[in-house]
């Protein structure tokens, strides 16, 4: 075939479709499985960060700042360990909380 010839078939196959069409079956399948995949991302983008998994990450996180700092504070007495474990596990859940409130807003606005 020669280069004219092959411009020819090139521009009179432009318009045509490429590739085989579905059948009416796994054409009707593809766009139930694309329903569910876009039901199922609705769904976790609904639910966003505020999982079970998420709330039960800032608490171990919390927890962990807080027990981090009541050993620091050990050496001082009882009392005052007990109060800056409690003190540092309040501000970590705060902040966790506060970034997770961010997110969420940013990812309104996008």
């Amino acid at each position: 075939m020669s280069r004219e010839e092959r411009r020819q078939y090139e521009r009179m196959m432009k318009n045509m479709e490429r590739g085989a069409a579905l059948p009416p079956a796994a054409r009707a399948r593809a766009e139930r499985n694309a329903t569910r995949r876009a039901a199922r991302q609705t769904a976790t983008d609904s639910r966003g960060s505020s999982g079970l998994r998420s709330w039960l990450r800032t608490a171990l996180v919390a927890v962990a700042i807080g027990f981090v700092a009541f050993s620091m504070q050990w050496s001082e007495g009882m009392p005052r360990a007990l109060y800056a474990g409690l003190i540092a596990g309040v501000l970590a859940v705060i902040v966790l909380l506060g970034f997770r409130y961010l997110q969420r807003r940013a990812a309104a606005r996008s």
